[in-house]
């Protein structure tokens, strides 16, 4: 039976992995945020379905300057940190997820109009306020957040995250800490810096 048991613990510990494998697959490995991956899935979703949903694009402000002079171990810490206060901010019905460094998307869904965006927007900025204490530093951070609203003329999680992209550089241009909502003629001109 020594045997028996040794293969149930080797299958155990096989499945383990698997599902190991499959959280990382989805989650940022700082963090434990969901990641892009489960984010570009989930607006899949939210396209198909009818319900009304907002996007907001957040980057953290000066985030390049704390990382080059403090070093990328408080880079870390601050995103950490940064992440857990804005977890206790949010409500149930919205996912904070890692895009990418300092770049986080929330997934507000089941809304009636962009008002609950807003307000998420500004309670978050104000959550932001305090100081993080790290190693021997307290680090002040601001985020410039920009919005957008997941209506129907979206067809690809690519579309409205640019849209949302967009929007948070017209709040950083605007002087940062700031949010801003995603307006079509910033896309054109968007699009006219490109071209």
């Amino acid at each position: 039976s020594n045997a028996v048991e040794e293969l149930q613990a080797l299958q155990i510990q096989l499945l383990q992995r698997e599902q190991r494998l499959a959280h990382e697959a989805v989650h940022d490995t700082l963090t434990g945020l969901p990641n892009r991956a489960w984010l570009m899935e989930r607006l899949h979703y939210l396209i198909d379905q009818k319900h009304l949903y907002a996007v907001l694009f957040m980057d953290l402000d000066r985030f390049k300057v704390i990382n080059d002079s403090l070093g990328h171990l408080v880079g870390d810490e601050l995103i950490k940190q940064a992440t857990q206060r804005i977890t206790t901010l949010i409500s149930p019905n919205a996912t904070l997820a890692r895009f990418g460094g300092d770049e986080f998307i929330i997934l507000l869904e089941n809304i009636t109009d962009i008002e609950a965006a807003i307000r998420l927007a500004r309670v978050i900025q104000t959550g932001l306020e305090a100081p993080f204490p790290i190693l021997e530093h307290e680090l002040f951070v601001s985020i410039s957040i920009g919005i957008t609203m997941g209506d129907q003329d979206y067809q690809k999680p690519e579309d409205i995250l640019r849209d949302a992209d967009i929007a948070m550089y017209q709040a950083k241009n605007k002087g940062r800490n700031r949010h801003d909502i995603f307006n079509p003629i910033s896309r054109n001109q968007a699009i006219a810096r490109l071209e």
